[in-house]
């Protein structure tokens, strides 16, 4: 994840220094809590105590003496760990590429005599094993009872999962003789959504009706679907207010138009789909793009990748997730996919999104299931069009952009 952070009132350089400084203290104290000059020191105390006592020269056995002392003094300020309270928040906690997110701390000394003069560095990345960044936190006499905030920004470059925390405070006495390393307080989770492209049109869904035929329609009766949890936007007359009660935070009543399209779409997420993993990023922002737009029209929808997480039915910001944590690695066969398709029927209409050649016979086979199937072929160097393969239509783009120019432009409705 190549995002990049900075502490709030540090210059770039100066971060950069406090960050490396702070990375050898911990490394060095993680490994050892006495430094090569704290060993030094003690054996020069020895070998000086030594010799005053055994030839009598007290001149020595005073030096030693005061070496000594330097290492207990040393020893004793290591030992005291800091007490610290450390509250994190990440503002806001779910955003699109290309914006940027805050972490916010508040750390407290909780202890009652000390006062804490630390470097502290806090980190953050993926658990996916994408990059970490590190960002250097200014703690400069933190009195017993007192607290210091600090924030540094998260700009999105990437879609993924990004946790952030916990705080490392590395601690050494004045002479550099020994050193300690501490973690405090929790993590904080950043998702990053894929990037959002503006789509024109929705699928074209189709509703049976009663005398068995499918029609196009726009409009319909109102059916109770499900529960879900108040986010900004919703009509305040769609609460439950009887739910809300019993559990202490607003939900709201999810109401599906029968008559209006069920959109399904199927990502395939299998590794065998995707040998390279650039287009899976446009992978994402087609799927998230489409969401988006069925979301605007009020129409359902429900992802369902070949790795088995399914979202149907909940707010934007499941998809986002599920989205955000996806990764092109499923190991599921193609057939045991188009089987799952096929006998949970998710909508009327699927969106399979692909990085090979659309299988066009296996789509055939869903188009029982689905009266509309619409299939996106993204890959590297691909021009872009939309067409009809083996009688579905077919968008293919190289990114997310050049997708979003042939859904727009009528590649739906072929």
């Amino acid at each position: 994840m190549s995002e990049s952070g900075r502490a709030a009132g540090a210059g770039p350089g100066e971060a950069q220094k406090s960050i490396l400084a702070g990375e050898r203290l911990a490394n060095l104290a993680l490994a050892v809590p006495i430094t090569g000059r704290g060993v030094a020191l003690a054996i020069a105390a020895v070998a000086l105590l030594a010799a005053g006592w055994l030839w009598g020269y007290p001149e020595l056995a005073t030096l030693g003496a005061a070496a000594a002392l330097a290492c207990v003094a040393a020893g004793s300020v290591i030992a005291a760990k800091p007490r610290l309270e450390v509250e994190r928040s990440v503002t806001p906690d779910r955003i699109s590429v290309g914006h940027t997110a805050h972490v916010n701390l508040n750390v407290r000394n909780a202890g009652r005599w000390r006062s804490v003069n630390a470097r502290a560095v806090d980190a953050y990345g993926a658990p996916q094993g994408i990059e970490t960044r590190r960002v250097a936190i200014p703690l400069a006499r933190l009195r017993p009872g007192k607290s210091a905030g600090a924030s540094y920004a998260i700009q999105a470059e990437r879609r993924g999962v990004v946790d952030a925390g916990p705080l490392s405070i590395g601690k050494r006495d004045l002479l550099g003789l020994a050193a300690t390393a501490g973690n405090f307080g929790g993590t904080g989770r950043l998702w990053i959504h894929p990037r959002l492209h503006q789509l024109g049109r929705t699928p074209d869904g189709l509703a049976r009706s009663l005398e068995g035929t499918a029609d196009k329609v726009e409009q319909g009766s109102l059916t109770f679907h499900a529960l879900r949890e108040y986010v900004i936007g919703d009509e305040l007359r769609h609460v439950h207010w009887r739910t809300s009660a019993r559990i202490g935070k607003l939900m709201v009543k999810e109401h599906l138009d029968t008559s209006l399209p069920t959109v399904a779409i199927a990502i395939d997420d299998r590794a065998d789909s995707w040998p390279e993993p650039d287009p899976f990023e446009a992978a994402c922002e087609a799927a998230y793009s489409i969401l988006t737009a069925c979301f605007r029209a009020e129409y359902h929808a429900a992802l369902v990748p070949a790795s088995g997480a399914v979202v149907s039915g909940a707010g934007r910001d499941s998809y986002g997730d599920l989205l955000a944590e996806l990764a092109p690695n499923a190991s599921d066969g193609l057939g045991a996919y188009v089987s799952r398709l096929s006998s949970a029927r998710y909508g009327d209409t699927l969106v399979w999104i692909t990085g090979t050649e659309p299988p066009t016979d296996r789509l055939a086979v869903l188009k029982r299931a689905y009266p509309t199937v619409i299939a996106v072929h993204l890959a590297h160097g691909l021009p872009t069009s939309a067409s009809l393969a083996g009688g579905v239509p077919t968008i293919r783009a190289a990114d997310g952009e050049q997708f979003a120019a042939a859904w727009n432009n009528g590649g739906t409705r072929l």
